[in-house]
């Protein structure tokens, strides 16, 4: 007697063991330019359960669950405000073979973000680091909004305000693409002569390059009313070059380092300023001695306030509102 239909499988008709992505949910994680973020910390959690999965996107900025139940699930970037990343969109999967069942855990708790100040990080450098917006830092010590022109004194600790994590929903069979949006900084040279006259209304070139020493498409601008260059910088900027009146006989190159400065009340950060605005402090580094006297005198004649040689209030308060960082 032949063996009945239910007791053998037809290998023409067997199940083939790639399937179109069901199971798995992939997230592909880029930045600005749309580049592929490796290192970033993902979660995927169980509807409204208590259970979830956590691994970091690959070398190619790719996360990849499988073994998940086909439907719907709830996804995030870890530590990262939800204000700074989205979903740009999915595309269906292609065929893959099952992956194994995974080894699900409880979902992670929001962990306070903390930096304790070196006296040279700006706000929107710290806001880079710990992925939040400037506005969320606070100084921990007071509760209080740290003052983005300057600079938090060394040992200040900054906290982040607490953030509700927010979650995106994703499906199995498809690959999904997150946005981690950056957090660029704002580049603003006030250009000036010889004798400290703005140099309104002329053209400029600017070179920047990233910290891995990529150089970006070169800028052209012009200088506004009072000799003032503004640029947005992706928080990679190391340095920079500004050409100014590129060709003309009057042409001046600068040389940039993006890099955040100690406040006006520490004399480093007198003397970096002031340098930085073309009066130098003879070499001295830390110590208000006779040539950053005379440096800053000379900035208050520059300036028409009257030439003490000391850092008071007003001088400080100028200085400040000349070369912020």
């Amino acid at each position: 007697m032949p063996p009945s239909s239910t007791s053998r499988q037809d290998p023409a008709v067997a199940p083939c063991p790639l399937q179109a992505g069901k199971g798995q949910v992939e997230v592909v994680v880029v930045d600005d330019r749309e580049t592929p973020l490796s290192g970033v910390a993902v979660e995927l959690a169980q509807g409204t359960a208590d259970a979830a999965l956590r691994t970091r996107t690959d070398e190619h900025g790719v996360a990849l669950f499988e073994g998940l139940e086909e439907g719907r699930y709830r996804f995030r970037l870890l530590d990262v405000e939800p204000a700074l990343w989205r979903v740009l969109g999915r595309l269906p999967l292609p065929p893959r073979a099952a992956g194994a069942a995974p080894r699900w855990g409880s979902v992670s708790r929001p962990k306070p973000l903390s930096w304790t100040c070196e006296g040279t990080e700006s706000l929107a450098v710290l806001a880079a680091k710990l992925g939040v917006r400037p506005s969320r830092l606070i100084d921990a010590s007071t509760g209080q909004p740290l003052t983005p022109e300057v600079a938090p004194a060394p040992g200040t600790r900054v906290e982040v305000l607490p953030f509700a994590h927010e979650w995106t929903t994703v499906e199995t069979g498809f690959r999904h693409v997150v946005h981690r949006i950056g957090l660029p900084l704002s580049l603003v040279v006030v250009l000036r002569d010889g004798t400290h006259h703005p140099r309104a209304h002329q053209p400029y070139l600017l070179k920047v390059w990233l910290d891995d020493e990529e150089e970006l498409p070169a800028r052209e601008g012009m200088t506004d009313a009072e000799g003032r260059m503004a640029q947005v910088l992706p928080a990679r900027a190391a340095r920079g070059e500004v050409t100014v009146s590129p060709g003309r006989d009057d042409e001046r190159k600068v040389t940039l380092r993006f890099a955040a400065l100690r406040a006006t009340s520490a004399p480093e950060g007198l003397q970096e300023r002031l340098e930085n605005l073309g009066f130098s402090c003879g070499g001295e580094r830390g110590q208000f001695g006779p040539k950053t006297r005379l440096a800053v005198e000379w900035f208050q004649y520059a300036l028409g306030l009257p030439p003490s040689g000391e850092a008071d209030e007003a001088t400080c308060a100028a200085l400040g509102l000349l070369h912020r960082s």
